[in-house]
């Protein structure tokens, strides 16, 4: 659901990798908030709306305003639906959002919002009214169930005219120290409000510079593979967004091909899941084998992102460009966008696939993030 095309956000231009100098995040006062993984689509949250109603809303760094599906709208087939009560104040506009595959419209309220423990904070979102090919009556798991609407954990700069961002107005309020991160797992994860736990990761975080007003933008410089070193920034596309909001790795067509063709060489990659006609058929087409995430992780080539600002980030084959879809279904988790100035115009979007190698800290306070080597997944 995630887009950077329209509706992403990022802070500016910051700090650089030298995490000792500066205050630790994860001194910081935090809230620890369960994820769960919804069928490959991204990562959802329970959120309380209105004091009482309880929804499922996809976690998306790409975008800035709360969606929800409202009562009596006919295209969005979910449940349940948002009503708005007497907590909420109609604010007497309406507005509208346009995603990669998807789009919605609809009337904007104040109202309380609650995401685990962390307190009620008022904010300005949208009851969804008509939406298209952006809400989808999926079955989670057994703990999420669907998916009902969005939280957009992007900067302030991004949200749609008329409302604000949850986290924004989160901080606002409480005095929260502006940073939040992500553990993404293959069945779930972890959302930290205020900081993150360093129990979880292995090493302190590498941090990088953000680059742009509009989406959370790094830039990742080139990715090496098997002895095999890929450009993925370049002269004309330099931004890399980190987007949990989009399910896949995407790169530009180039970068994509130097980058599949690379790991389909390995003779084991070879031996294990069938070379290079893996990436370009799809997950749908694509050969279907069985093996264990460590077998994996075990046998086939990592990666290793570079960055401009010196960091080096190493991603597990699992945690980069395979996905699980099922229990004995692995899918390709890398994807080829063709760039341009209008539609595709970066270098790179860090998808939930790639974000999985790390504990990813966004530090909106001092404009950077960080990248983390996480502890094993649950």
């Amino acid at each position: 659901m995630g887009s950077p095309s329209s509706d992403g956000g990022a802070d500016s231009l910051a700090a650089g990798s030298d995490a000792a100098a500066e205050a630790s995040p994860e001194t910081s006062p935090r809230f620890a908030v369960p994820l769960y993984s919804c069928g490959g689509i991204g990562y959802t949250i329970g959120t309380t709306i209105g004091g009482s109603q309880q929804f499922q809303l996809l976690v998306d760094t790409g975008s800035t305003t709360l969606g929800v599906a409202e009562s009596g709208c006919s295209s969005c087939g979910v449940s349940p639906e948002y009503t708005p009560g007497a907590t909420a104040i109609d604010e007497n506009g309406t507005a509208q959002s346009q995603y990669d595959l998807g789009s919605w419209s609809g009337e904007i309220y104040e109202d309380s919002v609650v995401v685990g423990s962390a307190v009620s904070t008022p904010v300005d979102l949208v009851g969804i009214r008509m939406q298209s090919m952006f809400l989808n009556p999926v079955q989670c798991d057994s703990k999420s169930g669907g998916v009902q609407g969005v939280i957009g954990f992007g900067p302030t700069q991004a949200a749609v005219s008329g409302t604000n961002g949850y986290f924004d107005q989160l901080v606002t309020t409480s005095g929260l120290p502006d940073v939040f991160a992500t553990e993404l797992c293959n069945t779930g994860g972890t959302l930290w409000l205020g900081g993150y736990d360093p129990s979880f990761t292995t090493a302190p975080p590498q941090f990088v510079p953000l680059l742009s007003q509009l989406y959370y933008a790094v830039d990742l410089t080139s990715i090496t593979v098997d002895g095999t070193t890929v450009p993925i920034a370049t002269g004309a596309y330099t931004d890399s967004v980190v987007d949990t909001g989009t399910s896949v790795f995407v790169m530009g067509s180039t970068s994509f091909d130097a980058l599949s063709t690379a790991i389909a060489q390995n003779p084991q990659f070879q031996a294990m899941v069938g070379g290079a006609s893996f990436f370009a058929d799809g997950c749908q087409k694509s050969t279907v084998f069985s093996a264990t995430k460590a077998a994996l992780d075990a046998a086939l080539p990592r990666l290793s992102l570079t960055f401009a600002a010196g960091a080096t980030v190493q991603a597990l084959p699992t945690e980069s460009y395979l996905v699980a879809v099922a229990s004995d279904m692995w899918c390709p988790a890398l994807a080829a966008q063709a760039q341009s100035a209008q539609s595709f115009p970066f270098a790179s979007v860090m998808g939930a696939s790639i974000l999985r190698s790390s504990v990813v800290v966004f530090d909106r306070e001092a404009n950077r993030i960080g990248f983390a080597p996480h502890t094993a997944c649950p």
